[in-house]
């Protein structure tokens, strides 16, 4: 039987500007601590971002399924989740619900609940006691998830219906899609990495990995490998799609204990050390730094993940918080040329260049007719009213900063079309006289021609 781990668990139209262009700078990375609105003792362990914009964990010792919001506002939910069973591994679906793993012993199930909180638990075609861990969403639209005590991975489907594959009995733990369309996964026991088709196909993978090093987390990297954690080698590990596996130890602290690891928004790999009560950084080419600043002691960390906000969020299971890694983006940049005119009747659109921007804001009051996108940045639309509209300012925004254009001003002049019709002058006596009118810019003159 697998013992439990507590841890494991951004008209004219005459438009006048300037652009003010900001230099990519990479602010300090900062650890912010929130607590308000967990239950005591719940046992925060894994982290996911959700469809919904905001940060979902599980609490294996509350038995509930926690919301946090990017500015830090929590809610718990446990309606619909049955007693006592350890909620663990957490992933957004291809259905746009949450996923998440019961590995209790005595449930051993997969609950999913939607972001209103409404949950639903599946048991049948699980294997009884084989206590679910770790979940992944799969490159077949499918769910994908271990299942340690029974030496098995699990697929279910958004439907619930779940199908089962053995492995060779090594303790499957953490799982994650790969860049090459399969699944890849963790043996801890069997101190392996396994690949599993979604056809069901399994391959394991030794060579280069440290004797009892007990391979965890794992997740697909910026540079199209695998990388994966060594609880009790002290080592982050990396496998490409082939199977050649590397290991790093260099600046990891004695006891480190690495257990959980996702990409991070900077193109590097971050991870949780459970012992050494610090959050880890290595880049692609292995070279590790890690933080221990703004992170209460004996925290315990263990889950990770990249927020949609563009920071990243980790779990303390024994500090009962959620954490949040920011400053490690560069500012963002912005630039741009708007269009000088417009006419009444004529759609109008100006999108910035961006970099590094989770969003963007606009000051200032836009002409009638035309809307801000703060997706995108984007100002839209057809012109409606006269006037001169002034101090407008759109700013690109990431937690490191922001950068704006300088404000400038829309002034929006009435069409005065006057384009006129030809008239024709009456005839008489000797001569005629043949008016003819011209529109130039909206005004009509006359000119005589004998």
């Amino acid at each position: 039987m697998l013992k439990r781990m507590k841890w494991l668990c951004g008209i004219v139209l005459a438009i006048t500007f300037a652009l003010w262009l900001v230099v990519p700078v990479f602010a300090v990375t900062t650890i912010t601590e929130y607590s308000a609105g967990i239950t005591f003792n719940a046992g925060p362990n894994f982290i996911t971002a959700g469809p919904d914009g905001n940060l979902w964990f599980t609490e294996e010792i509350g038995n509930r399924i926690g919301k946090i919001t990017p500015a830090g506002v929590v809610t718990e939910y446990s309606a619909g989740i049955t007693s006592g069973p350890y909620p663990t591994g957490i992933t957004s679906g291809p259905d746009g619900n949450l996923w998440f793993t019961e590995q209790a012993m005595t449930s051993s199930r997969i609950g999913k609940i939607t972001p209103a909180g409404v949950v639903t638990e599946y048991s049948a075609g699980i294997s009884s006691g084989s206590q679910p861990f770790g979940i992944t969403s799969g490159p077949d639209g499918n769910l994908w998830f271990t299942e340690p005590s029974a030496n098995k991975i699990g697929k279910i489907t958004p439907a619930g219906v779940v199908t089962e594959y053995i492995t060779s009995g090594a303790t499957p733990m953490g799982i994650t899609s790969g860049p090459d369309g399969n699944l890849w996964f963790t043996e801890i026991d069997g101190n392996q990495i396994g690949k599993i088709t979604p056809a069901g196909v399994v391959t394991e993978y030794s060579a280069g990995i440290t004797l009892s090093s007990s391979p965890m987390g794992i997740t697909s990297g910026p540079d199209g490998n695998l990388w994966f954690t060594e609880y009790e080698g002290n080592q982050i590990g990396k496998i490409t799609p082939a199977g050649v596996v590397t290991e790093y130890s260099a600046g990891i602290t004695i006891n480190a204990q690495p257990v959980n690891i996702t990409s991070g928004p900077d193109g590097n790999l971050w991870f949780t050390e459970y012992g050494g009560n610090q959050i880890g950084k290595i880049t692609p080419a292995g070279v590790v730094t890690e933080y221990s600043s703004g992170i209460t002691s004996s925290a315990t960390l263990t889950g990770i993940t990249s927020g949609p906000d563009g920071n990243l969020w980790f779990t303390e299971n024994s500090g009962n918080r959620i954490g949040k890694i920011t400053g490690f983006m560069p500012s963002p940049t912005i630039s741009g040329t708007p269009s000088t005119t417009a006419t009444v009747g004529t759609a109008y659109s100006f999108t910035p260049t961006a970099t590094y921007t989770t969003s963007f804001s606009i000051t200032g009051t836009l002409p009638p007719g035309l809307s801000f996108s703060t997706s995108t940045g984007a100002i839209t639309g057809t012109p409606t009213n006269a006037g001169t509209y002034s101090n407008i300012q759109i700013t690109a925004n990431n937690s490191s900063g922001s950068a704006s254009l300088t404000a400038f001003s829309i002034t929006v002049a009435s069409s005065g079309s006057g384009s006129g019709s030809p008239i024709t002058a009456p005839v008489g006596g000797l001569g005629m006289t043949l008016l003819t009118t011209l529109a130039i810019a909206g005004y009509g003159y006359w000119k005589s021609r004998k």
